[in-house]
Order: structure tokens, then sequence, then C-alpha cells
């Protein structure tokens, strides 16, 4: 035919109710086949823990302790490395049969069931508040274990913290004796010069010129001053970094021979120094050496350092033999060395332009001949004495938050706590088996519809019916004359029909198991289940 005759919602329902049979039979293995896949879905239980992150340790100053960067410890415990070693020491996601273990997609998979929540507070400055880490694994016991595991990371993070702290306070102590012991050198003169101020009060007026010249120099001898002191502590770093970098390029060369290389521990820290290495690497693109994030960065560098050589110490390593020139750790000591060069030209720099900003000041500190040398003494004791109280201020501030951090004023103040620790939970979160059976019933009854259209498609082009003969032929039908048959016909006919709907619920029997390897294949269970 050329054209298909219209029909209604009503005649294609009646067409489908002819088929309900053939529509059942093909729902009914494709529905045993999808609750098979459905029930043979391992439960997942979910183990969580929730982390509050202080904001009183490091005074808010991460350029105290850069390793107290949340997103260095995130990013430490999402590694590859730490999630690998992991995977190995609990044994997780077994392959199938006849494949390969790939460690790769095991990684990638840990990953998507591993979720990191992040809550900032609410006032200003925004600053992350809470932390809460789920895993979600088939086995309730293990999914406790590798969530106390990830949290580990950030109870390490509080050790780590405080040993820096306590390696900080030290520095800041010796920097605290030092500035005391200047100011007191400093106090007499110092008031002699206040005295010799307010009686130059009330004998002359300096013009408003010179005063603001005055002040101009003593702003720029504060500010070289603090720049000084800074360069200072640099120094003193890249000093502490480069002595470490020498202890851990002697032990580099014997490393595999100790047996580190079976540490878990260790090859954690080895891919974390050669993540921190592609961190510096891409900051040097955009910036220099004195950025604040370059400087976080050389101190997480050096506190990896500083592990790697304890565990190859504590491991036995030979540290008196010579490393390699060619390797990393070598080419890394070297530009330490070059960094401290250029420190030290900065530093001689700095204090050339102190000096003479403080002969410029130590000029206008008085108009007459005979007295221009006592007062520009007083006045240059004044100024020293004034920047050394606002140093010694700062100090004292970052030394209580250090001893805060530290525990050293016994609060035993901690940057991470763990309010909820990781539980083994008994009631699995997933999957949704209700939810999975109306989709698998929904999947069925669709194949059957489509088996049904299939079958009678063909048959819309045809005539079978008097609507059929009078829309082609454009004639009425007076009469219809039924078909006849004779009994032995008629038995035949039974018999075929019967035998024809045997032979196809076999053939549907024989479906379920080729339904089964299709749901499998397809993953969509799988993956609905998981969410």
């Amino acid at each position: 035919m050329e054209s298909l005759r219209p029909r209604g919602l009503i005649e294609y329902f009646e067409i489908f109710w002819r088929k309900k049979w053939l529509i059942f039979l093909v729902a009914v293995p494709a529905v045993i086949a999808a609750f098979l896949v459905i029930r043979r879905i391992p439960n997942s239980y979910e183990s969580h823990a929730l982390i509050f992150i202080s904001n009183q340790g490091a005074g808010n100053d991460d350029r105290l302790l850069p390793g107290a960067s949340l997103a260095a410890l995130t990013q430490q415990m999402n590694s590859y490395g730490n999630l690998a070693a992991i995977i190995r020491h609990y044994d997780l996601y077994h392959q199938a049969a006849g494949q390969a273990p790939d460690l790769n997609s095991q990684v990638e998979r840990m990953r998507r069931s591993v979720k990191i929540d992040i809550k900032m507070r609410n006032y200003y400055p925004e600053a992350p508040e809470s932390l809460a880490i789920s895993y979600r694994y088939t086995d309730p016991e293990i999914a406790q274990r590798v969530a106390a595991d990830l949290v580990s990371n950030f109870e390490k993070a509080n050790v780590t913290m405080r040993r820096q702290a306590a390696m900080e306070l030290e520095r800041f102590r010796a920097k605290i004796a030092e500035t005391e012991a200047q100011l007191r050198e400093l106090a007499p003169r110092r008031d002699l010069a206040i005295l010799r101020g307010e009686a130059a009060r009330y004998r002359d007026n300096a013009p408003a010129a010179t005063s603001a010249q005055r002040l101009a120099a003593a702003d720029s001898i504060d500010s070289l001053s603090d720049k000084e002191f800074m360069i200072e502590r640099q120094m003193d770093e890249q000093k502490r970094q480069i002595a470490e970098q020498e202890k851990l390029a002697k032990s580099a060369a014997s490393a595999s021979a100790s047996g580190l290389a079976s540490n878990g521990a260790y090859g954690v820290l080895l891919a974390r120094r050669a993540e921190v290495e592609g961190q510096i690497k891409e900051i040097a693109t955009f910036a220099t050496e004195k950025n604040p994030k370059m400087i976080q960065a050389r101190a997480q560098l050096a506190a990896v350092n500083q592990e790697i050589a304890r565990l190859e110490a504590a491991s036995g390593a030979n540290s008196g033999e010579a490393a390699n020139p060619a390797s990393p750790e070598s080419r890394e000591l070297r530009e330490m060395r070059r960094d401290l060069q250029r420190l030290e030209t900065d530093l001689e720099v700095t204090r050339r332009d102190l000096s003479r900003k403080t002969r410029s000041l130590n000029a206008m500190s008085g108009e007459k001949p005979e007295d221009a040398v006592p007062s520009g003494r007083f006045d240059e004791a004044k100024t020293e004495y004034d920047r050394l109280i606002g140093r010694y201020n700062w100090l004292m501030d970052k030394q209580d938050s250090l001893q805060k951090l530290s525990g050293d004023d016994g609060q035993k103040i901690m940057m991470f706590q763990v309010i909820d620790a990781p539980l083994a939970q008994t009631a699995p979160v997933a999957p949704n088996r209700m939810l999975l059976r109306l989709i698998g019933l929904g999947i069925a009854l669709a194949l059957g519809l489509l088996a049904a259209a299939a079958l009678e498609v063909p048959r819309l082009f045809l005539i079978h019916d008097d609507r059929d003969v009078e829309y082609y032929l454009g004639a009425p039908v007076l009469a219809l004359i039924p078909e006849t048959s004779t009994p032995i016909e008629r038995r035949r006919q039974r018999r075929l029909l019967g035998l024809r709907w045997l032979g196809f619920v076999m053939l549907l029997g024989a479906m379920i198991p080729v339904f089964i390897v299709a749901l499998d294949r397809a993953g969509i269970f799988q993956i609905l289940g998981s969410r």
C-alpha cells in the first residue's frame, strides 16, 4: 500500500492488546534477568568522619607554617601514592578472573568513592570551618578502616605542625632575646633624645619641609629594617633547608639498597616530593622566589625531604657515601645554594640602603653646627629604639601564636580536631533496590512493547478487516464471510499454534542469560546503584 490508513489511540491500544501475550513473554525474561542482576549488586556501606578546623593555631598567618594549608593536605590525601598504598594494604577492588590488575583504574575508582565536603564559616574573614570525609565500600569494616587512614593524614599534620611550631618558636625566642638586648642598650640614649627633643621644641620650630623629609626618611628606615629582618629569616630557613638537602643527597645513593623502596610511607613521601617539585616549577613560571606561594612550596618541600631523610636514617642507610652529582637531590641542592647567594646579595643591598637612609636622617637632625653630631646620634637612637619596639611587639605576637600551636602553653590546641571518628555502619546506604527493580520493570515493558511493535508495523500496510477495505477500495462492505475449516484442520491449527508458542517460550527462556550478560555489560544498575 502506498499510504497508511489513519488510526486512533484506541485502535493502537487494541493492536497492543491483541499482542498482550507476546509482550508478557518478552517482558518476563527481561524482568527476571534484571532482578537477578540487581540481586548480585553488593551493598555499599559508608563510613564518614567530621573534622573541625581551628583558626587559633597559627594566628591566621599561613606564612609561619606552610604545611598547615588545607588544600595541600586534601591533595596529599587524594594523591596517587597515598591511595595506591591504601589499595595495596587492604587489597581493594578485586579484578575479575582472568584480568590483570590495573592500579590506575583502581585509584580512580577509589577517588570517586571518597567524598570531601568543606564547610566555610559565614562571617568575615571567610575560611574553612569544618571538613567532612566519607568513603563507600562493600565491607563496612574495610570502609571504616580506610576512612580512618584518610583521617590519619590530618592527625599526622597536627604532629608535624607541632614539631614545626616548636622549631619556629625557638627561632623566635632567639630573635626576641637579641631584640631585648638591643633595646636595653638603646634605652638611655633614647631617653636623652626625648629630652633634647622636648627642649628643642621650645627653642625653635623646624620648617615643615624638613619635618616631612624626616618623617619620610624614618618610614623608609622602618620598611628597610622590616625587609632586612625578613631576608635574614629567609636566609636562616634556606640554610636549614640546605643542611637537610645535603643529608638527603648523601643518603639518596644508598636508598634503594636499604629496602626503603618496599616501605609504603617512603613511597608516599617520594610521590609527595615529586608533586611539590611540580608545583614549584609551575609557580616559577609566573612568580619569583620572594613570592609567598613560592616560599610556602619551598617549605613544604623541605618538610617532605626532612621526613624522607628521617626514614632513611632509621633504616640504617649509609649516609657517608657520596651522592650522585646528576641526581635530582644534588641538582636541588645546587639550586638552593644559588637561592642563598641571591638572598645574601639582597641583604647586602638592603643594608646599604638602610645605612644611606640613616645617614640622610642624621644629616637632617639639627640646624646648629655645634649640636649636629650629638643631636644626630640621639635622634638615631630614638628612631632605632622605636623600630625595635615595633619589631619586638610583632615577635611577641608570633611567639604567642606559636606557643598555642606547639602546646607550650599547656592548652594543646590542635589545628584539625576529629569531632566524629569513622564508624562501621551496619545499614547499607546503597543500592536502592526497590528503585532499581522499578527501573528494571520499565525496561522489560519497553522491550515487550518494542517486540510487539516490530511484529505489527509491517501488518499496518495490509488489508485485514472491513475498515481497511473501505479505506483502500472506497466501497462499503456489505457482508463478511467467516473462515471455515474442517475438524481435522482446526486440530492441526491448534497443534501448530501450541508448538509455535512453546518454541517461542523456550526461545525467550534461553534469552534470560543473554539479557543478564547485556545488562552486566551495560552497567546500568551498577551505575545507578552506586549513587
